[in-house]
């Protein structure tokens, strides 16, 4: 499992309160209970926890979906800086 949904799990567990045992790469935000402003909340945590504006997020995603565009947004963020330094 990658490094990014395991953080992903942990913010939800120790920020959120949600069971650990009912989370997988595969379950949805649906079908652990989030609903939009719960949603909301977890792209604070995620912007807060690691200074990355996590957009496009749905009740629907799944969470290795979730941790898919946190890597997609870190690689983008990543080659911003590195052509703001050229």
């Amino acid at each position: 499992m990658s490094t990014t949904y395991e953080k992903l799990a942990d913010m939800l567990v120790e920020e959120l309160g949600q069971d650990r045992d009912e989370l997988s790469p595969t379950v949805t935000f649906s079908e652990i209970g989030l609903d939009s402003l719960t949603l909301a909340e977890l792209q604070v945590i995620v912007l807060e926890q690691t200074g990355i504006e996590l957009e496009g997020l749905t009740a629907d995603a799944t969470l290795a979906q979730a941790a898919g565009l946190l890597d997609a947004e870190r690689s983008t963020a990543g080659a911003a800086d590195t052509e703001a330094a050229a």
